[in-house]
């Protein structure tokens, strides 16, 4: 009876080791300042460039989706302490975008009844498990360091159509957006919306229970805590990145030749 019961643990022990990704990839995504003057604003007066910046007001402050918060009439892209104006526990500032014209239809993958927009819905299977996944952080913060406009791709899109060239979609991989849950995404530009605020313990979870082969997590620089980091390096074969230099959205299509790689 012994016996069995230890050779009953030693497999259940064995099954969860192999519950975790081989590899898993951090990327700590931060305000791009420097980008948004290069891109955004025109060459010109200091008046003109300033004029350019949005102002959603914030008490005292401004904020810009492009360059975060800001004080009216002070230094262009001047450093603002978060802790001075965050005395709410949720980003009411930064409104998700809600247009018709996002794609916001959803369609359940087993939906059992007959849709007038999306069909008798089939999922998909991957034959096997996942060789790669990404989970993309939808959360209201992320709109701080990736917006291009409403009406434009945001570079998380960018990044992911880019590549699904080599690695399709329901093919060999699986997208995933998250903020307090993590959903399977089946269109790219989901991945542009920001609501709600994160809660990283249920990545932490869903990650110890994932059976891909490789899963990169795309967060910003506001998740980077003591707790979070640990839990990923804690997990083996991990590569963090934005910390020790910041990582830009705009650095996303640098490393599209090394995630290529993880779904062949």
């Amino acid at each position: 009876m012994r016996i069995f019961l230890l050779t009953i643990l030693s497999l259940i022990i064995s099954a969860s080791s192999f519950a975790k990704p081989k590899h898993i990839e951090l990327w700590f995504l931060s305000i791009d300042r420097s980008g948004f003057l290069r891109e955004i604003i025109p060459a010109g007066p200091a008046t003109q460039m300033v004029a350019a910046l949005q102002c959603q007001k914030m008490g005292e402050y401004c904020f810009d989706p492009q360059v975060g918060l800001y004080k009216p009439g002070g230094e262009r892209g001047q450093e603002i302490e978060m802790s001075k104006v965050e005395d709410k526990n949720s980003y009411d500032f930064i409104a998700p975008h809600e247009g018709a014209d996002r794609g916001m239809i959803e369609c359940d993958e087993n939906p059992g009844f007959f849709d007038i927009f999306c069909g008798k819905s089939k999922k998909k299977k991957l034959a096997g498990k996942t060789k790669l996944e990404v989970w993309v952080d939808v959360s209201s913060t992320m709109k701080q360091v990736d917006f291009m406009g409403f009406d434009k791709e945001c570079r998380r899109e960018m990044f992911l159509r880019s590549l699904a060239k080599t690695c399709p979609l329901n093919e060999k991989m699986k997208v995933y957006s998250f903020e307090e849950t993590r959903k399977e995404v089946g269109a790219f530009d989901r991945v542009c919306l920001s609501g709600g605020l994160n809660k990283m313990s249920n990545i932490i979870r869903d990650l110890k229970a994932s059976t891909a082969g490789s899963v990169i997590i795309i967060t910003d620089i506001f998740e980077a805590e003591e707790k979070f980091i640990d839990a990923i390096e804690s997990m083996g074969n991990s590569v963090i990145r934005g910390l020790k230099k910041p990582m830009y959205s705009v650095d996303l299509k640098q490393r599209l030749q090394s995630v290529r790689k993880l779904c062949k």
